[in-house]
């Protein structure tokens, strides 16, 4: 259930993430192609920053679910096993901590910022922009405790989580070598 949970969630980011970059190129292309005509629209600027941030904030979700953000796996292999569950577990927790934090504080700013609107587009509310924070911190959230029994089961099998990657790359690295020199009739 849980891994039905995290894939959903994960296609959900991913669907997310290609609209928001459709939409960025689209708008810079439009604005190029208008600026060249004469005819700059003048919402341009500031809607291209707002796309580039969502596309950022949920980049970086996409990044908690595939467990891609700077990590000290082999600090934790190297320690006793013991050592490395606390560790982990410690680490898992500081940030969930961190994204309750800051989801807290960006929710705290839609507040202030309904009052608000983007001065190229007034019908544009600075809470629908901001609303990013407490949104993707909640994924962040999510993504931590969805992938945490997978950290903490490396952590006590004494798994490099990079190394596996690593391994599986060059693993499938040389079966399409092998299959290749197959199609080519080569040894």
């Amino acid at each position: 259930m849980l891994d039905f949970v995290e894939k959903a969630l994960l296609r959900l980011i991913e669907g997310i993430s290609l609209a928001l970059l459709v939409t960025l190129a689209l708008a810079v292309l439009y604005s190029t192609t208008m600026r060249y005509l004469g005819a700059s629209p003048s919402w341009y600027d500031e809607i291209a920053s707002v796309l580039l941030a969502w596309l950022t904030y949920f980049g970086a979700s996409y990044a908690v679910f595939m467990r891609q953000h700077m990590g000290f796996s082999g600090l934790v292999v190297a320690l006793p096993r013991g050592f490395a569950i606390g560790l982990a577990l410690f680490a898992e927790l500081l940030v969930i901590a961190y994204f309750a934090i800051t989801g807290w504080f960006g929710y705290k700013v839609l507040e202030v910022a309904a009052w608000d609107s983007l001065l190229s587009l007034p019908s544009v509310s600075l809470d629908i922009v901001q609303s990013v924070i407490p949104i993707t911190a909640a994924l962040m959230i999510a993504g931590t405790l969805l992938t945490m029994p997978r950290v903490l089961r490396y952590a006590a099998e004494g798994v490099d989580r990079e190394h596996v990657e690593i391994e599986q790359a060059i693993a499938d690295a040389e079966a399409g070598k092998d299959a290749h020199s197959k199609r080519e009739g080569r040894p």
